[in-house]
């Protein structure tokens, strides 16, 4: 979680509850978060990965991805918010 874009990232999709790859996209470049559609791929596919977010592909033309918090993710970000209100008192 301490690679950049990360948590904004993880939190963008909490936030949106399901999005697609080009939603995010959009976000993280709007925000300047990162600068290329490749760290964009890195962070989904790392989140992917640490199984924080669950990714879905539609067979439908055009082909869509789409993506939402996990089990696991929902509460890495329980726990991440209670940090930050702890550090804010």
């Amino acid at each position: 979680m301490s690679k950049k874009g990360f948590y904004e990232v993880i939190n963008y999709v909490h936030e949106k509850k399901s999005v697609h790859y080009n939603e995010v996209l959009k976000y993280v470049l709007d925000k300047k978060i990162v600068d290329s559609r490749a760290s964009v791929t890195i962070i989904l596919n790392g989140l992917t990965n640490l199984g924080l977010l669950e990714r879905t592909v539609t067979d439908t033309r055009p082909i869509r991805t789409s993506y939402h918090v996990s089990k696991t993710g929902h509460q890495i970000i329980k726990n991440l918010k209670e940090l930050e209100s702890a550090f804010s008192k």
